[in-house]
C-alpha cells in the first residue's frame, strides 16, 4: 500500500512538472500557429509523456528518494533523451552533477542547450563540468557567457562554481579562468572579488587584500567587497583598519549588526570611549538588549567605572542567559576590591557552563590569598574530578599552593605525577624545575631545562633560567654565559634577563659591567631579587652610601623579603 501511494504522489508531481503545459498531438497544428501569431510571448514546446517514458521518470523519482541516484540519473537520462523535455534535462543535469558523473553532466547539458542555447543556468553547468574536466576554453567562454549576461549575481555564481569543485587541480583551473576573465575586464569588480575569495580559500592573505583593494577600487560602496576587507584586515591583526572598513557600511546602511561589531572591535583595540559612545546610543533604541549592556559593563571596568558596571551586571543577574556571565564580573569585582567574602558567593552561584571552571580557579586564588590552603586543596580536587582536561594547570595549582606553604617537595611530588601523563609538558618540566633548585635537586632542574631546550632552543625563559642556576649555584660561569648571551639576544630588553646577565659579571668580577646591567634591569623593573643582586654590587665597588640607601628603599618595598633581610644582616651588622 505505502509503495502505491509513493507511486500515485510521484505520478503526480511528474505530471506536474512535465505536462504542465502539454498538448496532445491530436490538435490540430494550425492551432498552434495561430496562437503564436497572436502572442508577443515565446511559445513554449509541448511535450506529450508516454507511459513507457513516465514509468521511467517514477521509477527515477522513487530511486533518488531511496537514495539511489546512480539509477535516478540513468532513469533521467533515458528520459531526456525520449522525450527532450527541459525539466526532465534540467533534474538530469543537476543530478549528474550531484554524482559528479562528468561524462553524463556533459551530455545532458549538451541537450539543456539545444532545447535553450541561452540559458544561464545551462551555461553554469558546463562550466563546471569544463573545470571538472580541465578543459580550460570551454570553462572560460561559459563563465564569461555567464559574467555577460548575469553581471549583477556573477560573485554569486562563481562561489557557487567554486564550491562544485573537488581537487587542487580543477581548482587551480578555476583561478586561471576568473584570471583570465580578469584581465579581459579589468573593471569588472566582481572578478576582483572572486579572485579575492579564491585567495582567501587557500590563505595567500596579501593576494586576497590586493584583489578586494581592487574591487572596492572600481565599487568603494559595496557592502561584500568591505566586509571581506574587513575580516582579512582582522586576520592580520589590523584591527583599527578592520573598523574603518565596517564603519563605511555602517555609514551606508545604519547598520545596527555592523555597529554592534564595530564597537567589539573598538573594545579589543582599547579605544573604550569610542566604543562606549556607541554602545549608550544603541542601548537607547534597544534599552532591553542585554548583549550590549553587558559589552557596556565590560567598558566600563576597563575604564574604572567600577560602580556603574556593578549596577549594570547587577541588573543582569536576573536573566537566567546572562546570570553567570555577571556573577563571574561581579566576583571578579569584589575579589579585586578585597571583599573576598563576597566574592566567593558570586563564584559559587556560577552553574555549570563556560563560566564554572574560571570561576572556580579564581574562588581557589581568594582562598589562597587568604591563606586557606586547606579549602583551597579540597577545590582543587573538585575541579580535578570535573575538568579532566584541565589536569595541568590544575597540577600546577596545586603544586603552588604547597609552595606558598612552603612545602617544596610535595609540589614536587604534584608535577612529577603530572608529568607521567604529560611527559612533553613544558609548562610542568618549568615550573618542576624551579621547585627543584629550591630542593638542591640540581640534576632534575638541569635536565628539565634542557629537555626544553630540545624542543624550542629559543625559549628565551628557559635558557634564562639555566644561565642564572649555573651563576647562583655553580661555578660554571662559562657555561653560563652560552645560555645568557643567546637569552639577551633574544630579548635584549628583559629586566629579569639583564639581572641575570648582571649577577653573571658580578660572579666573574666584572664589577662596573655588573652594576650598569643591574642599574638598567632595576630601573625597569624595582623587583626585591635585583635590589639585592645591585646592592652586593655597590657594596662590593665600595659605593657603601647607595648601597645602604637601595636597601632601605628596597626594604620600605618589601619589608618581609628574606634575601633583603638577609643582606641587612650580613652587609650592614658590621655597622
Amino acid at each position: 500500500m505505502v509503495l502505491k501511494v509513493m507511486m500515485l504522489l510521484s505520478f503526480l508531481i511528474l505530471s506536474a512538472c512535465v505536462s504542465k503545459s502539454s498538448q496532445s498531438l491530436s490538435n490540430p497544428p494550425e492551432t498552434a500557429n495561430k496562437t503564436a501569431l497572436g502572442s508577443d510571448e515565446k511559445q513554449e514546446r509541448k511535450t506529450e509523456i508516454s507511459s513507457d517514458v513516465l514509468f521511467l521518470l517514477m521509477t527515477a523519482e522513487i530511486a533518488g528518494q531511496r537514495g539511489q541516484y546512480d539509477l535516478a540519473l540513468d532513469g533521467y537520462m533515458r528520459a531526456s533523451e525520449r522525450v527532450k523535455d527541459i525539466d526532465v534535462i534540467k533534474r538530469a543535469a543537476k543530478i549528474a552533477l550531484y554524482v559528479r558523473d562528468e561524462a553524463k553532466l556533459k551530455q545532458a547539458v549538451d541537450m539543456w542547450l539545444e532545447e535553450e542555447p541561452d540559458s544561464l543556468g545551462a551555461r553554469y553547468l558546463v562550466a563546471v563540468a569544463a573545470l571538472k574536466s580541465g578543459d580550460r576554453e570551454t570553462a572560460f567562454t561559459n563563465t564569461e557567457f555567464v559574467l555577460l549576461q548575469d553581471d549583477n549575481n556573477f560573485d554569486a555564481q562563481a562561489i557557487s562554481m567554486v564550491k562544485q569543485l573537488t581537487g587542487q587541480q580543477s581548482m587551480d583551473l578555476a583561478y586561471q579562468v576568473f584570471a583570465d576573465l580578469n584581465a579581459k575586464y579589468p573593471d569588472n569588480a566582481k572578478l576582483y572579488f572572486v579572485l579575492a575569495l579564491m585567495d582567501v580559500q587557500t590563505h595567500k592573505l596579501r593576494p586576497a587584500q590586493d584583489n578586494v583593494g581592487k574591487a572596492l577600487a572600481i565599487e568603494p560602496q559595496w557592502k561584500r567587497a568591505l566586509l571581506l576587507q574587513a575580516q582579512l584586515f582582522i586576520t592580520q591583526g589590523k584591527l583599527a583598519a578592520a573598523t574603518e572598513a565596517l564603519q563605511q557600511i555602517d555609514e551606508l546602511e545604519k547598520n545596527e549588526q555592523i555597529k554592534e561589531q564595530v564597537a567589539q572591535l573598538l573594545i579589543q583595540q582599547g579605544r573604550f570611549s569610542e566604543a562606549e559612545e556607541i554602545l549608550q546610543e544603541m542601548i537607547k533604541k534597544y534599552s532591553d538588549n542585554h548583549e550590549l549592556q553587558f559589552k557596556l559593563a565590560l567598558v566600563y571596568l576597563q575604564t574604572e567605572q567600577s560602580e556603574v558596571a556593578r549596577t549594570i551586571l547587577q541588573g543582569l543577574v536576573v536573566d537566567q542567559e546572562y546570570k553567570d556571565r555577571a556573577a563571574f564580573y561581579l566576583g571578579s569585582m569584589d575579589g579585586k576590591a578585597k571583599q573576598n567574602g563576597q566574592a566567593l558567593v558570586w563564584f559559587d552561584s556560577i552553574g555549570a557552563g563556560p563560566y564554572q571552571y574560571d570561576a572556580g580557579v579564581s574562588a581557589i586564588l581568594i582562598l589562597m590569598d587568604e591563606k586557606r590552603y586547606q579549602e583551597a586543596g579540597l577545590r582543587i580536587n573538585g575541579l580535578k574530578t570535573e575538568f579532566s582536561g584541565k589536569s595541568i594547570d590544575l597540577a600546577l595549582l596545586e603544586a603552588e599552593v604547597y609552595a606558598q606553604q612552603d612545602l617544596d617537595q610535595q609540589g614536587f611530588d604534584v608535577l612529577t605525577s603530572a608529568l607521567v601523563n604529560a611527559p612533553n609538558n613544558n609548562k610542568i618540566l618549568y615550573a618542576r624545575a624551579l621547585i627543584a633548585e629550591k630542593l638542591g635537586k640540581l640534576q632534575i632542574l638541569e635536565d628539565d631545562l634542557k629537555y626544553i631546550l630540545e624542543k624550542d632552543p629559543d625559549d628565551a625563559n628557559t635558557l634564562n633560567a639555566l644561565g642564572y642556576t649555573l651563576v647562583d649555584k655553580t661555578t660554571r660561569y662559562d657555561e653560563a654565559q652560552i645560555y645568557l648571551d643567546k637569552a639577551l639576544a633574544i630579548k635584549p630588553h628583559e629586566p629579569i634577563i639583564m639581572d641575570s646577565y648582571g649577577w653573571l659579571l658580578f660572579k666573574q668580577g666584572r664589577l662596573e659591567e655588573a652594576r650598569k646591567y643591574l642599574q638598567r634591569a632595576y630601573d625597569l623593573e624595582p623587583r626585591a631579587e635585583i635590589a639585592g643582586h645591585l646592592i652586593e654590587v655597590l657594596f662590593a665597588l665600595q659605593q657603601d652610601k647607595q648601597a645602604k640607601e637601595l636597601l632601605s628603599k628596597a626594604l620600605a618595598k618589601d619589608p618581609g623579603d628574606t634575601y633583603l633581610l638577609e643582606l641587612e644582616a650580613r652587609l650592614l651588622s658590621g655597622n
